[in-house]
């Protein structure tokens, strides 16, 4: 859990107000010694593994990482050679920093999957290693898995590609496709989420969905896609998601529109036929 944020960088005064106004705690470095970060840690009685450090310079994440602490950066324009390669995410400003999305980050850095939404049937949260099995299982048994095949790839670099996409999609875009937990059972039984989708002459963020075979027609589908656009709407802000469907899936068709999506567009892609809806979110 995080209990606190250093700060050890400027232009920070919108940051601020927006910890304040959650109660939330955090403490400003008084220099840039090794010491004022210790005297800070302290002075937020948490362990390093509990906070997270807000850093501008290469010199102050070095300290940081020596002392255990997670570190955000901060890309000042003022500041020239910025490296910060060992920050967890890089921020060009504070406009849309909240309490929640540091504690995200957090998570993340504790290696731990971020619980995205629940639902009275389902859980829906980030992916982790041990899901890979699952995940795999659920794509070789499905007929309509778009363009996302089971992995041709061995082990190791299967491993390798979800530690990517974990540090880098969710980090980065703060969004992906996440994995969908029964709680009755306990079972990963499907995924959901949104990516980035080049098919035509631009990229835009698009939903998927799929559900294993034997949990359809119990409205899971409907129930784990609405909870992931709510949290577009309410936690990405997300102006407009697009989805692209194979023609020939007329469930899937018939769901998407369902969800309030409008077909836009029909083309072939790689010898399959696609449909491109959207829908605008009411946030935009």
């Amino acid at each position: 859990m995080l209990k606190g944020l250093v700060i050890a960088a400027s232009g920070t005064q919108m940051l601020k107000e927006e910890l304040k106004k959650n109660h939330f705690p955090w403490t400003d470095l008084k220099g840039r010694e090794k010491e004022d970060f210790q005297e800070a840690m302290l002075s937020l009685h948490a362990s390093p593994d509990e906070l997270l450090c807000l850093v501008e310079t290469d010199r102050e994440e070095k300290i940081a990482l020596s002392l255990g602490l997670f570190c955000v950066g901060y890309l000042n324009p003022d500041i020239d050679g910025q490296r910060l390669s060992g920050c967890r995410i890089l921020l060009e400003g504070f406009q849309e920093i909240d309490v929640p999305f540091l504690c995200n980050v957090h998570t993340r850095a504790l290696g731990l999957p971020v619980q995205i939404a629940e639902t009275k049937r389902l859980l829906i949260r980030e992916m982790t290693l041990a899901d890979l099995d699952d995940i795999n299982a659920l794509y070789r048994e499905n007929e309509f898995t778009g363009f996302m095949h089971p992995s041709s790839l061995d082990r190791h670099e299967e491993e390798e590609k979800i530690k990517a996409y974990i540090a880098y999609m969710y980090g980065l875009y703060q969004f992906g496709m996440w994995v969908v937990i029964e709680k009755e059972s306990g079972k990963l039984i499907g995924r959901v989420g949104f990516g980035i989708a080049d098919y035509l002459e631009f990229s835009e963020i698009d939903m998927g969905y799929l559900i294993g075979e034997r949990y359809r027609r119990r409205g899971y589908a409907e129930e784990a896609s609405r909870a992931a656009l709510d949290y577009a709407e309410h936690t990405l802000y997300l102006p407009q998601v697009s989805a692209y469907i194979d023609r020939e899936n007329l469930v899937s068709l018939h769901l998407i529109e369902k969800l309030g999506f409008h077909r836009k567009k029909e083309f072939m892609y790689q010898g399959k036929g696609l449909c491109r809806y959207v829908l605008r979110l009411p946030c935009a």
